[in-house]
């Protein structure tokens, strides 16, 4: 009788290197989790990003306006309320009449007193480009003269519930937001 050779397969222990159920479910829940608190915050960021730029563009544009008065010849008043659509008219604050001299009555000191900057006398009425819902407010008269040089002063920004105040600094008027 011939040998029968019986063949035995041996086989290796089957190693998984797969996850369980349970463990794909907390990796999941995890997930969720940090995506329900993120994805909120994501929006408001993108929000603080377009304000921020919004101000920067504000900002550049108040910066500006001494070089547009140079590059222009004009001289530039900056007075009054200003919205989205430009400045409202019959925003200024109403001066005393006798608290300003007529051009032709004013004089120089003949002592060495410091000169005073006399108010252009034909100035034009600074353009501002504002976003929807932004007021600017100028309660005294800023100029910017024609050879660059701007006098200072102070502006107001309103967005909403919040008010920004800027302080320009001649000569140049850099605006520089004041806390």
């Amino acid at each position: 009788m011939p040998a029968s050779r019986t063949a035995f397969i041996v086989t290796a222990p089957v190693l998984t290197r797969g996850f369980t159920l349970l463990e794909m479910l907390v990796v999941l829940v995890i997930v969720a989790l940090t995506a329900g608190v993120v994805v909120p915050r994501m929006t408001t960021m993108g929000a603080s990003f377009d304000f921020a730029l919004k101000r920067e563009a504000f900002e550049q544009t108040l910066n500006g306006l001494a070089y547009q008065a140079f590059r222009d010849n004009q001289d530039f008043l900056l007075l009054g309320d200003y919205i989205e659509t430009g400045r409202i008219d019959g925003s200024e604050p109403k001066r005393d009449p006798g608290a300003v001299l007529p051009a032709s009555m004013r004089t120089l000191p003949m002592s060495g007193q410091s000169r005073e900057h006399l108010p252009p006398i034909n100035p034009a009425y600074a353009n501002l480009k504002l976003p929807p819902g932004w007021r600017v407010s100028v309660n005294a008269p800023i100029f910017y003269r024609a050879s660059g040089y701007c006098g200072g002063g102070a502006v107001m920004l309103e967005i909403g519930r919040a008010e920004y105040a800027y302080t320009l600094s001649p000569p140049l008027c850099h605006a520089q937001l004041t806390e």
